[in-house]
């Protein structure tokens, strides 16, 4: 009776194994390095879920906003809402912001530099209309601006900024130019924004030129530097001499001679450089800035550039994407914020000082490093499929169930036979139903394919088009060991629609084997959150398939509710009909006309034109409806014949020998718990 009342309390999952409700309170978020990457953001509870620190480390205990309560508040406030999906989290855009700026506040303090920092963000690394209304409000303090590389950016950050900002924000207008988008920067300054056009190309100062004597608006100009330092890994590819922006230093001088000629000197306030993104150390950044402020120094001295005013470092400033805190990986720095900080303030400061030239304001250009953390993918699973073994000798599961059929029918031998015999067939049977309990459940070596509801290519571009790879974990069930070794499938029709690379140089990702029945007090389905994924992902995103981008949701800070947050917003994600549409065709007539006529004439519109209705006016992703109704072949997993055998001889087997009966699928343990 004891045991089944324990039986009772269990949970049980697709492949036989179960965790008594409350049994285990250890939490394995150490198995993703969530303490590495995650800190001060993320956390595991004691319910084993995924939590949010909207405030970083001055989060106060039980503030802590759960992603798994999240995601069902999302489903709640909007029925129709799909997967996959985006999580936003503001207040965490907001922590990182406050926190640039305090580590730029404190060098300056430290080290006795006469100016201030006054910050942009590039719109490139996202253009979603509440992020840059976000960081534009959240930095009016601190006179935060933008920076554009388009026209279509351009327009952005004017109309942004004419709302948001107060008039000393900067408009850092770089990239390539024409006519019209010297003109659109021109336009900017006339209805009193503070733009200032970089040269990336010298030819384009003549188009400045021309231009503004053609608008009767007088510009700000900038020069990029080329500069010689470089960084290593893939973005140092382009850094350097070799470059694909800027001037070296002996033609922005001449840059400088042109417009002293020209009586228009005063045009030129700032030097801008970037030596590329994810720099790994502070010594590079240091040598960076060092470079740089020299120039910036021999512009003023040298070439009488007196009213220069701002050296603009760029971008550059990383994040440790796998918690390594190390220099020799792409994907992770060596450094934290205010070691940045200090770097650039002290490398400018000395070089200043030593030249006799005022301390210019310092402008950075972080992107990534502002909207990376506030930002999660939430994935769905749809079912999970083991890798086929390579040894073609190794016995079936159905042939294993006749072995052990044969034994313990041999086994039930009259009372007169040998009692060794007996034991024989039972400790057979017994080896054999262990056997068969691990080969169904997989071994040490079985690598699990988690089918998700995702693109790749229009989810995580990154993944796919430069092998950057993003924390992933569960959203829930971190108080129980994941003990398969995973690779994630997505739902395009392409053979690198998968994710089989993860930080820490792994190969597989450990996950839960997917719930029987999934119990909606328990999180019902299995999510996984790929994490730090604010930055660059949507403006990459394509169309493979024609899947689209994913539902997003707006999750705010609240203390008039229990579960401390609110959703402010939950969007779903783009239409199959708006994607079609973005291939030129005009759906009512090419695609639903179409299918009408045929249908009408064979007389089943009534249900087709349901059908193609809710086809177009749904994301492409998956609808799943019914977990439950995976069957166990999907799983990997023992099906009910399968149970009840290796149940059935385990018990008859450990009463014949005198041992206890326990009941459990064997695993392999992956690593020590955090």
């Amino acid at each position: 009776m004891a045991w089944l009342i324990y039986l009772s309390r269990q949970t049980e999952y697709m492949d036989g194994s179960i965790m008594g409700v409350g049994s285990n309170k250890v939490k394995y978020g150490g198995l993703y390095n969530i303490q590495g990457w995650g800190a001060p953001y993320f956390t595991v509870n004691t319910e084993g879920n995924l939590c949010v620190k909207a405030d970083g480390h001055e989060t106060k205990a039980g503030q802590e906003m759960d992603v798994l309560h999240v995601i069902q508040a999302a489903k709640q406030k909007r029925k129709d809402i799909q997967f996959p999906m985006i999580l936003r989290f503001p207040n965490v855009l907001k922590h990182r912001l406050d926190a640039l700026h305090a580590a730029f506040h404190t060098a300056i303090s430290r080290t006795g530099y006469t100016n201030t920092y006054q910050g942009v963000f590039p719109v490139k690394v996202n253009q979603n209309r509440a992020i840059v209304h976000d960081l534009v409000c959240f930095g009016h303090a601190y006179s935060y601006g933008l920076e554009a590389g388009s026209k279509p950016e351009l327009l952005i950050a004017m109309s942004c900024l004419t709302k948001e900002a107060n008039s000393r924000a900067f408009l850092v207008c770089n990239g390539y130019k024409d006519a019209e988008y010297v003109r659109l920067a021109l336009s900017a300054r006339a209805i009193g924004l503070n733009a200032i056009m970089v040269l990336d190309m010298e030819e384009e100062l003549d188009i400045i030129i021309h231009q503004s004597s053609k608008l009767g608006v007088e510009p700000v100009i900038g020069v990029r530097a080329k500069l010689l330092t470089k960084i290593p890994g893939h973005y140092g590819s382009t850094a350097g001499k070799h470059g694909k922006f800027g001037l070296p230093a002996d033609r922005i001088y001449e840059v400088a001679k042109k417009l002293k000629g020209l009586n228009k000197l005063h045009w030129l306030k700032l030097l801008h450089f970037h030596v590329g993104s994810m720099i790994p150390t502070t010594e590079l950044v240091a040598k960076a800035a060092t470079e740089a402020a020299d120039i910036y120094c021999t512009l003023v001295n040298k070439y009488d550039a007196a009213e220069m005013t701002t050296l603009d470092c760029g971008g550059g400033l990383g994040i440790d994407y796998d918690g390594t805190r190390s220099a020799d990986s792409d994907i992770s720095v060596a450094y934290g914020l205010e070691e940045y900080a200090s770097s650039i303030v002290q490398a400018v400061r000395t070089t200043c000082d030593k030249a006799m030239v005022s301390h210019p304001v310092l402008c950075t250009e972080s992107g990534q490093a502002m909207v990376s953390h506030h930002s999660m993918i939430i994935l769905e699973s749809l079912s999970a499929i083991p890798e086929p073994k390579d040894d073609d000798d190794e016995d079936t599961p159905e042939q294993l169930r006749t072995k052990i059929q044969h034994h313990y029918s041999a086994s039930n031998l009259p009372t007169s036979a040998a009692v060794m015999d007996l034991q024989k067939h039972g400790i057979e049977a017994y080896k054999l139903a262990k056997k068969l309990s691990k080969r169904i459940a997989g071994d040490a070596n079985t690598i699990y394919n988690y089918h998700m509801n995702l693109s790749v290519f229009s989810l995580l571009p990154d993944m796919w088009g430069i092998k950057w790879r993003f924390p992933m974990m569960p959203v829930s069930r971190l108080n129980e060991e994941p003990t398969r070794m995973s690779t994630l499938i997505d739902l395009t029709c392409d053979s690198d629609g998968k994710i089989d690379k993860f930080i820490g140089n792994a190969e597989t990702l450990p996950l839960h084997p997917l719930p029987l029945d999934p119990d909606p007090e328990r999180g019902g389905c299995y999510y996984l959150a790929v994490l730090l994924s604010g930055a660059y992902q949507e403006a990459l995103s394509n169309k493979h398939n024609l899947f689209g981008g994913p539902s997003i949701v707006r999750v705010e800070k609240s203390t008039a509710t229990a579960t401390g947050f609110q959703i402010a917003t939950a969007d779903l994600g783009p239409t199959t009909e708006e994607l079609i549409s973005t291939m030129r065709y005009n759906v009512r007539q090419d695609i639903v006309g179409v299918i009408q006529r045929r249908a009408i004439e064979i007389g089943v519109w009534g249900m087709v034109g349901e059908v193609v209705h809710t086809g177009l006016t749904t994301m492409p992703y998956l609808i799943v409806e019914d977990h439950a109704a995976s069957s166990w072949k999907h799983q990997g997993g023992l099906d009910g014949k399968d149970e009840s055998i290796v149940k059935m001889v385990f018990r008859q087997v450990s009463r014949l020998l005198c041992l206890p009966f326990t009941w459990s699928i064997p695993s392999k343990r992956i690593g020590s718990a955090a």
